[in-house]
């Protein structure tokens, strides 16, 4: 494999959301958007890159299922980064609904509920500039 490639699409550590007082900053300061599996709360960053953290709660099942979805979710935001609006730090908490769900959806159905709300943020920050 190409060292450009893993490099475009990398996961750098910069990318991540980790000190507990940005993710405060988030959790109190942010706008949300939601969906039955989903809640993304975001805020800007004054970055021209964006942050993600992700949170599963220990109600959705036991650590290896747990570990599973934040894999698909870091997967996804790995290789759909220019699809997602940049200059943003986003905390994405999965909802326990999905966890009755999770045996039977299929990464591909998963994948595209996950950037549905993206595509819902990026279209309301379109209008809010548009305004």
């Amino acid at each position: 494999m190409e060292t450009s490639s893993i490099k475009r699409f990398g996961f750098k550590k910069e990318e991540r959301l980790k000190l507990r007082k940005d993710i405060l900053k988030v959790y109190k300061n942010g706008k949300s958007i939601q969906s039955s599996y989903f809640v993304i709360l975001y805020c800007k960053n004054g970055l021209d890159y964006s942050k993600f953290a992700f949170s599963v709660k220990k109600k959705f099942g036991k650590a290896v299922k747990r570990n599973k979805v934040k894999r698909w979710m870091r997967e996804i935001v790995r290789t759909n980064k220019m699809n997602i609006p940049k200059g943003y730090d986003y905390l994405i908490i999965v909802r326990k609904m999905l966890s009755k769900d999770f045996e039977q959806i299929q990464f591909s159905q998963f994948k595209e509920a996950f950037l549905e709300l993206f595509e819902r943020i990026g279209n309301e920050e379109n209008n809010i500039k548009a305004d």
